[in-house]
């Protein structure tokens, strides 16, 4: 398996592992917020905006024989946010739940927004080795920890960062919606690199 940076043409693939990661936030965010607006537009214009934390050259794709098996997305834990415009679009009652998400940060942590595995794929070491290669970029860029969210009740998940010695240091309760596939809190996690 190898892994390599994203690349322009690698938009739909990114969306689609965003959305993955994402278990429905995106969709809860973005569909109808605007008429005729899309969780698959918004995030395709995330992916190819330079200024987005989004931006394709903060993924980093699992290859294996041609095929796409995971993704990561990460970049420096102080460019977390949305894009200016989301907060004029974006209806307050669905934005605020979830605005924690995309506000708070633990200092000096390299953030990974997305990890996402191929169902084809999972148990294959694919998570465990985007997690360290996070933590190699982090290191390169002298960052302290690797931080992420993880629903509380994604067992799979949570097992996998325990593994690799990730901790909760808060917990963000986000109500219930038709669109969101979880019920139990986000989780902030946050490895060290000592």
């Amino acid at each position: 398996m190898d892994v390599r940076i994203g690349m322009a043409t690698d938009r739909d693939e990114l969306v689609r592992f965003l959305l993955m990661a994402g278990e429905g936030l995106f969709e809860h965010l973005f569909e109808d917020a605007y008429p005729g607006l899309t969780a698959i537009d918004a995030l395709g214009l995330a992916v190819g905006d330079q200024d987005s934390p989004y931006h394709f050259e903060n993924a980093y794709l699992v290859e294996d024989e041609g095929h796409l098996k995971g993704c990561l997305i990460a970049f420096p834990a102080s460019q977390i946010g949305l894009p200016e415009i989301a907060y004029s679009v974006l209806p307050r009652e669905r934005l605020d739940p979830v605005l924690p998400l995309f506000t708070s940060h633990v200092p000096n942590s390299f953030y990974i927004n997305t990890l996402a595995v191929n169902e084809d794929a999972r148990g294959q070491g694919v998570g465990g080795l985007l997690l360290d290669f996070a933590a190699e970029l982090a290191r390169s860029t002298n960052h302290d920890s690797l931080t992420l969210h993880a629903w509380g009740d994604n067992a799979t998940a949570l097992s996998l960062y325990k593994s690799k010695g990730f901790e909760c240091v808060d917990r963000i309760a986000i109500p219930p919606s038709g669109k969101l596939r979880h019920t139990e809190p986000m989780l902030l996690l946050q490895s060290s690199l000592d």
